[in-house]
């Protein structure tokens, strides 16, 4: 039997990410006309200071956003379907509290503020003329969610690797 008592926050956070991609999904669905027509507008609002008046540049950054929404919807449920995978294998497992609260938390939060990061930086690229630019501004999101998310992958697999490799050898190693 899981114990949800120190995975509950990180699991939770990693619903909301499956949720906000989830959202983001369906407002595509629903009104991808109007989602692209909102990132068009901000490219025109600039088109003059940022783009040179160039239609092709604007419909390529416009174009990149919305493949930027795109990650951020999947990236979004995807992390935060491995999030939940990742605290009920640390959970199941049974380690110190430390170390479920850690996993889940740091792989919650990275679930959501990557999905988070993409979105950002498709709101921000059209307004500003560059994707670069765009990715630049909000990739501290991308360099924290990134990082915890990847942190938190570490440690189950050094939890795996000590539990399967480490603890059951001395395990074998007492019972001959």
């Amino acid at each position: 039997m899981i114990n949800f008592q120190y995975i509950k926050y990180g699991v939770f956070i990693a619903m909301i990410a499956i949720l906000f991609g989830g959202s983001l999904g369906l407002s595509f669905g629903c009104c991808e006309d109007d989602v692209k027509g909102a990132l068009k507008a901000k490219a025109d609002a600039v088109a003059m200071a940022k783009y040179e008046g160039k239609q092709d540049k604007m419909d390529k950054v416009v174009g990149k956003a919305w493949v930027y929404l795109k990650r951020a919807h999947l990236h979004s449920q995807t992390m935060g379907v491995i999030a939940i995978a990742l605290s009920l294998l640390i959970a199941w497992l049974n380690f110190h509290p430390k170390i479920q609260v850690g996993v889940s938390l740091l792989s919650g939060f990275g679930s959501l503020g990557y999905g988070v990061f993409w979105l950002g930086a498709a709101a921000l690229a059209p307004g500003m003329g560059s994707t670069h630019d765009a990715k630049e501004a909000v990739g501290l999101i991308a360099q924290a969610s990134g990082g915890s998310f990847f942190v938190a992958c570490i440690m189950v697999f050094a939890a795996l690797y000590y539990r399967i490799f480490i603890q059951m050898d001395r395990s074998s190693e007492a019972s001959s």
